[in-house]
């Protein structure tokens, strides 16, 4: 039994080959290489994407993100992380340290094959109801 790519895809792929489905499902500002809106720390890469789900969310985001990639467990168990052919590192947690999201954390290695996006800290987050007042 040989080693195997994350989503059986047959082969190692670039972040960058993974970019146009992530754009395709996900708000991306290709002006500024980043997903989502900003969070509500002062970084500018840490992101927040609004889910109905967000635990669901982030796994798909992830799962698109990282296809093809080469997945291992965090040695601390408490996530994923996948190294993927140009560098890019994609880690992703189910619950995050800071305030206990769902959390991606995307590290580009190359801007060579990344189609476009920057490095960034992406949390899923609740979306909020609004309620018609006039109700």
């Amino acid at each position: 039994m040989g080693f195997g790519y994350k989503g059986d895809t047959g082969h190692y792929h670039t972040l960058g080959e993974n970019a146009a489905s992530l754009k395709e499902s996900y708000k991306f500002n290709p002006n500024t290489g980043y997903f989502g809106e900003p969070g509500k720390s002062s970084n500018n890469h840490v992101r927040n994407i609004e889910s109905e789900d967000p635990l669901k969310t982030s796994k798909d985001f992830y799962e698109k993100a990282a296809s093809g990639g080469k997945e291992t467990p965090l040695k601390n168990g408490e996530g994923v992380i996948t190294i993927m052919k140009d560098g890019t590192v994609i880690v992703f947690r189910e619950t995050s340290h800071s305030d206990g999201t769902s959390a991606i954390d995307i590290n580009i290695k190359s801007p060579k094959d990344n189609g476009g996006i920057k490095s960034q800290k992406i949390h899923f987050v609740k979306k909020e109801v609004k309620i018609d007042e006039k109700n």
